[in-house]
């Protein structure tokens, strides 16, 4: 394996910062480095890409002056553009600095740095180097604390006792129904299977087209054998809920959820996640990802928004190209469609309150036929 070192100098940083570069194929110790010092993983089909390790990923390891790994990046290069893999939690903005300097440094050739979802930086200016921000969402995150008691008195009231109502009904009314937690190797084909179908069920009725393929719920059951777990609702041998996420070191990501709507006066997807919760506690997690999204549920059981976005990092403002501009202004334009959309769906539901959110609705059916007729 060849190795090559680049210097980067930091503002406002110690001395001495360094970026190694691993080139591929990678050894399994560089796999073990790179998930140690990155610690957490985005749950899609590009973390599946990293999964399935592929020949030309390129680790580069941002160590401090007295050689300790401070931050992790995996890419591929094509072309004059480079594309970060992975969801990272929390890089500084000194360790992205180090490794977009070092980058244009080792690829005299390259224009841009393109990074998957990172947690938004205060000021993207402290990178030195002009950068776009590319896509920029907020997602839900749950503190969890060293006990159970600690977490459910954090909770309002209301859901308090709405959990403890759930339970208690689903006890009476299914004498048969318990929670289960699998995880690594331990956990079974069919539950993974089962979750995803009820997945597709729950997408399907309202309007949305799942992403899970055959292909990406094979994917998914090898990554939840290597680095997650399964909480599933059983009654009896049949998995009535269920919920798949991704355990790296104190961080939680939840990936798949899924409910039969038979048991949707008791609520078992809320109860799932109660659950899973239990179980990453017990196991010393400390922060739950719900990821994209503002369900309701997710606020009620705690979660906090937390802003992430995609950068794009430029060799210099010469570097910018129109697809760069176009790419960001056309998801700009898709993000202020959508709170349009939300907003006027407000309006609609005290008018129609029997019909929630029927523009959404209205917008996921064109969206859905709008990529049928596409792909015929």
């Amino acid at each position: 394996m060849s190795a090559a070192r680049g210097a980067a100098e930091l503002t406002g940083a110690a001395p001495g910062v360094e970026v190694e570069f691993f080139d591929p194929p990678l050894a399994p110790e560089q796999w073990g480095r790179y998930e140690r010092a990155a610690r957490s993983y985005t749950c899609s089909r590009a973390f599946l890409e990293y999964f399935d390790r592929p020949a030309a990923a390129t680790l580069a390891i941002v160590r401090d002056h007295a050689g300790g790994e401070r931050s992790a990046f995996l890419y591929r290069r094509a072309g004059a553009s480079a594309h970060v893999y992975g969801r990272y939690t929390a890089p500084s903005g000194a360790d992205l600095a180090a490794f977009c300097d070092a980058l244009f440094g080792r690829h005299r050739e390259l224009r841009r740095v393109q990074v998957d979802l990172v947690d938004a930086l205060p000021d993207p200016r402290a990178l030195g180097r002009p950068a776009l921000v590319v896509r920029h969402v907020t997602e839900r995150r749950v503190s969890l604390p060293g006990s159970v008691e600690e977490y459910e008195r954090t909770l309002g009231k209301d859901t308090r006792a709405q959990l403890r109502y759930l339970e208690r009904r689903l006890a009476r009314d299914h004498p048969g129904a318990r929670f289960a937690t699998a995880e690594g190797d331990d956990v079974p084909r069919a539950w993974i299977a089962e979750v995803v179908r009820l997945h597709h069920a729950r997408m399907a009725s309202k309007s949305t087209r799942s992403t899970i393929d055959a292909a990406y719920e094979e994917g998914i059951y090898r990554v939840a054998r290597a680095h997650g777990a399964v909480t599933a609702l059983l009654d009896g041998d049949r998995v009535c809920g269920g919920v798949v996420y991704v355990l790296a070191g104190p961080e939680v990501f939840g990936w798949v959820i899924g409910h039969d709507d038979a048991y949707a006066r008791y609520r078992p997807g809320k109860l799932c996640q109660v659950a899973a919760f239990r179980h990453c506690i017990a196991r010393g997690a400390r922060t739950y990802h719900f990821l994209m999204g503002d369900a309701g549920y997710k606020r009620e059981l705690g979660g906090a928004p937390a802003e992430v976005a995609s950068y794009a990092v430029l060799r210099s403002w010469a570097s910018l190209r129109p697809g760069d501009v176009a790419r960001v202004v056309a998801r700009r334009l898709a993000r202020d469609a959508r709170r349009v959309v939300a907003q006027a769906d407000r309006l609609a539901a005290r008018l129609f309150p029997h019909r929630p959110a029927p523009l959404t609705t209205l917008a996921r059916a064109l969206a859905g036929r709008a990529r049928a007729a596409a792909r015929t």
